[in-house]
């Protein structure tokens, strides 16, 4: 109670949110509800009270449309958000790395790929404000895909206003691992940042070699001309 009192949702009565928990007429506290995911038990669209805007994106987006279709883990409000325990003023930094773990759990290719790139290394990394994190990218609601160029191209805008359209070339979440075989331009891409990764692997070797081998025979020679003196 003491950490719900503390949190952003602290200042409200639990009846305002729990009035009435039920499945097929059966009734909180009902030992028959013990046991079920309360996220799929609740009503979200309590919600919508106080964040009529946030509600309305979410209905409009992707996670929305996997609850209605009855999609496996499909995400409502409670599985992103800590409802009882989130704590309010947190800094940008600091629920940008919250929000890098909180989508992991279901994407963790996506947050491994995000980790090696440019904005994950700047943002979740190294606490750099003015990277991007995901919802900079797919919206905190209605978490767009980003697979149609236009789309992309908006969300890249927000921060680099004079990209055009090759700029959507770029690879974020470079990984062949989700993608679908229809995705044939991703793929291509995929497959030649493979060969580059390979190229300059086998650069990195050959020149490492040279100059561990030049530094071998420099030894050589020195030890040949100390024991010649000798």
């Amino acid at each position: 109670m003491r950490k719900f009192l503390s949190s952003s949702h602290g200042r409200l009565s639990c009846s305002e949110c729990h009035s009435d928990i039920e499945e097929k007429g059966v009734k909180h506290p009902d030992p028959k509800l013990l046991g079920r995911v309360s996220t799929l038990l609740f009503d979200y669209k309590k919600c919508e009270k106080c964040h009529p805007q946030e509600y309305q994106y979410y209905l409009r987006g992707a996670h929305a449309r996997a609850l209605v279709e009855r999609k496996k883990d499909a995400p409502t409000c409670g599985n992103c958000h800590v409802t009882h325990y989130v704590l309010p003023g947190q800094s940008r930094v600091e629920l940008g790395k919250w929000m890098t773990d909180m989508c992991g759990v279901c994407h963790p290719v996506e947050k491994r790929t995000y980790l090696e790139n440019y904005h994950g290394k700047t943002a979740a990394l190294l606490g750099y404000e003015a990277s991007a994190y995901c919802t900079d990218c797919h919206g905190a609601h209605t978490c767009l895909s980003l697979k149609k160029r236009e789309v992309a191209l908006e969300a890249c805008r927000k921060c680099h206003p004079d990209a055009q359209i090759r700029f959507t070339e770029f690879v974020i979440h470079a990984s062949e691992e989700g993608v679908k075989k229809e995705e044939v331009e991703k793929l291509k891409k995929l497959k030649i940042i493979k060969w580059v990764e390979i190229g300059f692997g086998i650069l990195v070797f050959v020149v490492l070699a040279f100059f561990y081998s030049h530094t071998l025979v420099w030894i050589l020679r020195k030890a040949h001309e100390w024991l010649r003196r000798d």
